[in-house]
C-alpha cells in the first residue's frame, strides 16, 4: 500500500480540523469605491496591494476576495468583496486602510474605503461553507480554498517535528500561509558557512474525485535565502514585538521591489512604499529592507525566487517528508490517510533503455509520415562530431564515417546522415545566420524525405546567456524550412569561475537525449513503444487500431501583465499490426491544419508562442475550446476513419476550458471531444493530474517484501499502479522516482536529512539535488467503449516507456509530445512567467 501526504477530513471533524475565520463583508459600496482608485495600466487596482498593507501592519494573514470567490448565498445577501483574516483586527485596520488608500490616490484627505468598511462579525466556522454531497465532492465557494490551512498548519506548528535523534525543528506560520523552521540552529548551512536555506511546509485543502469529504494535502520545499538580496522577489521579516502581541505572531512574508539609483546605478531592494505609509499612520516601527542583507540570516530572510546555481541543492528528500507524515499523524489525529493499495490487474512492462537490438528498423521512419529520412550534423567543434558519430554508431549498430569530405552516408534503407561544418552559422556572434543557411543544407528536397538537423551549440549552466543564442534563432530559421532541430551542447572555451568541464559520461548522456530528442521531434518511432502497449502475455493489451490525442494548455505572461494562451495538439495513431501502421500528426496554427507531426512542430516553432485572442475562463475559455473542437472533428476527418479515440489532458490547465472535467461536475457538464461523441465517434477521456501539493507526494509503502533494512528510511515506491480505494470512480496513481533519485548515491535524501547528513558526505551531498518521490493521478473520465481499467493500463504503460529517454516521462506519449513542442519553442517563458519553485 502506498502512503502520500494527502489525508481525509471526516465531515464530522471539519470544524475540529479547519476551525473558524474572521470575515469582513464587503457590499456595494465597497466595490463602487474600490472600482473609483486609480490603477497602474488603466487595469483594476489589485486586491493583493491592501491585502499586504493590511498584512505589515496587523502581523496576521489577510486576503481579500471578489465577486468570482464568493458563492451564490454570499451575493444574494449584498456581498461583493471579502476580506479574510485569521484573527480579529484590533483599531488598526481602519487606519492601516485609510492610510494605504491615500497612499494610492496620493492625496491627505481621500477616504472613501473606511467609511463603508464594516466591522467583523462572530468568527465563522468554515463548515457553514461547505456543502457535502452523496456521491460527490464537497462544494464550497473559491476563498475557503485559499484560506482553510491556516489553522490546519497553526496545529502543525503546535508541536516541533522530531528528525532522527537531532533536537526537533520548530515551525513557525508566515503570513503567506506557510510554515518556515525559523530558528537559526535549524537553517541549512552550506560547508563554507555562506549559503543558506530555510526549510517551509505548505499545505493546501481541495477535493478528490470520487471522495465525498474535503482533502488536505500537504509538501515541503527547501526554500533558499537569496545573499545579499540578490534575486529575491520576496523577503522574510520578523517583526519586533510590540505591546499586546502574542509570541507566536506570524513571520511577515512580503513582496520586494527594486529599483535604480539614477546617480549612482546601483539597484536597491525595498518594499512597497505604501507600507512605510501605513506603519508610520499607525505609529508602529518602520520597515525598511537593510541597502545591505547581513551575510549570516537574522531578522530579514530574503527568498531567492531563482538561482542558476546555489551552493546548496534543492529539496528536502523523501526521509523528512516521511517524518512530517508521521508528525501530521500526531497532531492532526483526526486527519484519515487516503489509501493506495496495488491494482493487481494492471502490469507495467519492463522498461527498454538502449536503442533496439540490430539498430534502428527501417519501418521507424513510416510514423513520420515520410518513406526516407536525412539527418544533417552541423557541427562547429571535432569534439561535436566525434559525439554525434559515436551515438549515431549506437543508434544504427555499424560505423558511421560521418565525413563532410563524402556527402551523403546510408545507414539504413529509409534514413541517410550528412555532415557540415558549420562554425560562423552556429556561433552565438554572427549577426545574420539566415545567409549562411543555404550553404549549410545545400540538400535537394524531395517532397517524400523529411530532413532533420542535429546542431551543435555552445552552452554551460553557470556561464552567462549570450545576447545573441543561436540556439533561439535556429530553431526559428529552420522552422521556416520545416527542418525540425535539436541541439548538442558543447562546453565554452574558457569555462565560468568554478565551473567544471562535463565529464566523459555526462558527454555520452547528453549526445544520446539530444539525438533521442531530435528523432522524437521527427515523429520516428522504434519498436520499444509498440511492444510496451501491446506486449504478449501482458495483461490488458492494446489490442485494436486507435487515435491517441494529447491536448495542452498553457497561460504564458507577458512583459505588460497581459497573457497568451498555448494551445497544441498532438497526436498518434497506433495500430498493433506494427510501427510501420503507425502516424504521428500535430496540428498546425500556420496553416490551420493537422500535418505530419515534424511540419506542424517546424510551423509552431518559426511562429510565435501563443495567441491573445485566448484565455481559460469566461468568453475566451468558450473560445479557446470551441477552437480545440474544431480540431479535434478535423483531425477525424484528415484521418478519413472512425477508429476509436483516446483523449488525454492535463488537470490543472484545462478543467476550466471544459468545466466536466473539474471535480465538482465531472463527466456532467462539457467534456472535450462532445462534438465527436455526437457525430457517433467513440471517445474516451483520461485526465492526469501531476501537481504534487493537489494529489499528494509519495512518501513511502507498506509491504511484507523489498522494505529498507533501517525502520525509519522510507520504502520508495515499485514499479506498480495503485488505486485509490476512497474513490467511488475509476482513479488510479502512478508514483515513481526521478533519474536522479535512482542514480548511484541519489537516494541520499531518503537514507538521511539535510540536518543529519554525516561529515563525511558533506563536500559531496550537500550540493545537490534531494528529490522526493512523485507521482500522478490518472483518472477515466469517460471510458468510452473502453473498461476503465484497460485505459489505465494503457496511459500508465504510455508513461512507463518513453520515446525519448531513459525514463518515465510525465505525462503519456501524446500528451508528453504536445507539451515539449511548447517547451522546446524559441519563447517558451521569454517574455515572462511564474517564479520558479526552489524546492
Amino acid at each position: 500500500m502506498l502512503i502520500t501526504l494527502a489525508y481525509r477530513v471526516p465531515r464530522d471533524r471539519v470544524d475540529e480540523v479547519l476551525g473558524s475565520i474572521v470575515v469582513y463583508p464587503l457590499t456595494e459600496d465597497f466595490s463602487k469605491a474600490w472600482e473609483s482608485l486609480p490603477a497602474p495600466r488603466g487595469r483594476r487596482q489589485p486586491y493583493a496591494s491592501l491585502a499586504t498593507g493590511i498584512t505589515a501592519a496587523t502581523g496576521r494573514p489577510v486576503r481579500l476576495f471578489g465577486e468570482n470567490h464568493l458563492d451564490e448565498t454570499e451575493r444574494a445577501q449584498g456581498d461583493r468583496m471579502l476580506l479574510l483574516t485569521s484573527d480579529p483586527f484590533d483599531h488598526r485596520v481602519r487606519t492601516a486602510v485609510r492610510a494605504w488608500e491615500r497612499h494610492i490616490r496620493g492625496s491627505a484627505d481621500s477616504s472613501t474605503l473606511v467609511p463603508v468598511l464594516p466591522s467583523p462579525g462572530a468568527p465563522r466556522p468554515f463548515s457553514e461553507s461547505i456543502a457535502f454531497r452523496a456521491s460527490q465532492v464537497p462544494t464550497m465557494p473559491g476563498w475557503v480554498f485559499r484560506t482553510a490551512t491556516w489553522q490546519i498548519l497553526r496545529q502543525v506548528a503546535a508541536g516541533a517535528i522530531a528528525v532522527d535523534g537531532r533536537p526537533p525543528l520548530a515551525f513557525r506560520l508566515d503570513t503567506d500561509g506557510s510554515l518556515v523552521a525559523w530558528n537559526k540552529a535549524d537553517l541549512v548551512v552550506s560547508k563554507s558557512g555562506r549559503a543558506f536555506s530555510m526549510a517551509r511546509i505548505t499545505a493546501r485543502l481541495i477535493t478528490r474525485a470520487g471522495v465525498e469529504d474535503l482533502v488536505v494535502c500537504f509538501d515541503a520545499h527547501l526554500s533558499r535565502i537569496a545573499p545579499r538580496g540578490h534575486n529575491a522577489k520576496h523577503v522574510w521579516i520578523e517583526r519586533q514585538g510590540l505591546p499586546g502581541e502574542e509570541a507566536d505572531t506570524p513571520v511577515l512574508r512580503l513582496p520586494v521591489l527594486r529599483s535604480k539609483n539614477n546617480e549612482t546605478g546601483q539597484w536597491r531592494s525595498h518594499l512597497n512604499p505604501a507600507i512605510a505609509s501605513i506603519l508610520g499612520a499607525c505609529q508602529l516601527e518602520p520597515l525598511e529592507l537593510p541597502a545591505e542583507f547581513p551575510e549570516h540570516p537574522d531578522r530579514f530572510r530574503p527568498q531567492m525566487a531563482r538561482a542558476r546555481f546555489h551552493t546548496i541543492g534543492s529539496g528536502l528528500g523523501p526521509r523528512f517528508l516521511l517524518r512530517l507524515h508521521e508528525h501530521i499523524l500526531l497532531t492532526l489525529p483526526s486527519l484519515v490517510p487516503l489509501t493506495y493499495p496495488v491494482d493487481k490487474g494492471i502490469r507495467l512492462p519492463k522498461r527498454v533503455k538502449r536503442y533496439q537490438e540490430g539498430g534502428l528498423p527501417t519501418a521507424a521512419v513510416a510514423p513520420t509520415g515520410y518513406r526516407k529520412m536525412t539527418l544533417a550534423c552541423l557541427y562547429a567543434s571535432p569534439e561535436a562530431r566525434q559525439r554525434m558519430r559515436g551515438e549515431l554508431e549506437e543508434l544504427t549498430g555499424r560505423p558511421v564515417r560521418l565525413d563532410p569530405e563524402r556527402g551523403t552516408e546510408s545507414l539504413t534503407a529509409s534514413l541517410d546522415v550528412v555532415a557540415r561544418h558549420c562554425p560562423r552559422l552556429l556561433s552565438h556572434d554572427t549577426p545574420n545566420r539566415a545567409a549562411l543557411l543555404a550553404d549549410a543544407l545545400d540538400l535537394a528536397r524531395e517532397p517524400d524525405r523529411l530532413v532533420a538537423a542535429w546542431l551543435e551549440t555552445e552552452y554551460h549552466p553557470l556561464a552567462d546567456t549570450a545576447e545573441f543564442d543561436a540556439k533561439l534563432h535556429l530553431r526559428r530559421l529552420f522552422g521556416h524550412l520545416r527542418v525540425p532541430t535539436q541541439f548538442l551542447a558543447t562546453d565554452p572555451l574558457t569555462l565560468p569561475e568554478g565551473a567544471r568541464p562535463r565529464s566523459a559520461g555526462e558527454k555520452r548522456h547528453a549526445a544520446r537525449a539530444a539525438l533521442r530528442d531530435l528523432l522524437r521531434s521527427a515523429g520516428v518511432l522504434d519498436d520499444r513503444l509498440p511492444n510496451a502497449l501491446a506486449q504478449e502475455g501482458m495483461p490488458l493489451p492494446l489490442d485494436r487500431p486507435v487515435l491517441l490525442i494529447g491536448i495542452h494548455v498553457r497561460r504564458q505572461q507577458t512583459a505588460d501583465d497581459g497573457s497568451l494562451l498555448v494551445t497544441t495538439l498532438y497526436a498518434l495513431h497506433t495500430d498493433p499490426a506494427g510501427i510501420g501502421a503507425w502516424r504521428a500528426l500535430m496540428y498546425s496554427e500556420r496553416t490551420h491544419m493537422w500535418l505530419r507531426a515534424s511540419e506542424g512542430l517546424t510551423d509552431f516553432h518559426a511562429g510565435p508562442i501563443g495567441a491573445t485572442r485566448g484565455g481559460r475562463s469566461g468568453a475566451k475559455g468558450d473560445q479557446a475550446s470551441d477552437e480545440i473542437e474544431r480540431r479535434l472533428r478535423d483531425l477525424v476527418a484528415h484521418t478519413g476513419s472512425r477508429t476509436p479515440v483516446v483523449l488525454f489532458v492535463e488537470s490543472t490547465a484545462t478543467r476550466t476550458l471544459w468545466k466536466g472535467l473539474s471535480d465538482r461536475s465531472l463527466g456532467t457538464e462539457p467534456l472535450p471531444g462532445d462534438t465527436l461523441r455526437a457525430a457517433g465517434v467513440d471517445v474516451a477521456v483520461v485526465r492526469l493530474n501531476s501537481d504534487n501539493g493537489e494529489i499528494g507526494r509519495p512518501v513511502s509503502r507498506v509491504e511484507k517484501a523489498n522494505m529498507p533494512a533501517d525502520p525509519l528510511q522510507p520504502a520508495a515506491p515499485e514499479r506498480k499502479v495503485y488505486r485509490l480505494s476512497e474513490s467511488s470512480l475509476d482513479s488510479w496513481y502512478l508514483a515513481g522516482r526521478s533519474v536522479t533519485l535512482k542514480s548511484k548515491g541519489g537516494d541520499r535524501g531518503a537514507r538521511f536529512t539535510r540536518w543529519t547528513l554525516p561529515h563525511a558526505h558533506e563536500s559531496e551531498q550537500r550540493g545537490v539535488p534531494w528529490h522526493a518521490y512523485t507521482g500522478k493521478e490518472i483518472l477515466v473520465v469517460r471510458p468510452g467503449s473502453w473498461e476503465p481499467r484497460r485505459l489505465a493500463a494503457l496511459t500508465a504503460r504510455l508513461c512507463e516507456q518513453s520515446i525519448s529517454w531513459d525514463d518515465r516521462t510525465a505525462a503519456p506519449v501524446p500528451l508528453h509530445l504536445a507539451m515539449s513542442a511548447d517547451r522546446d519553442h524559441p519563447d517558451f517563458r521569454a517574455s515572462g512567467g511564474a517564479d520558479d519553485e526552489t524546492g
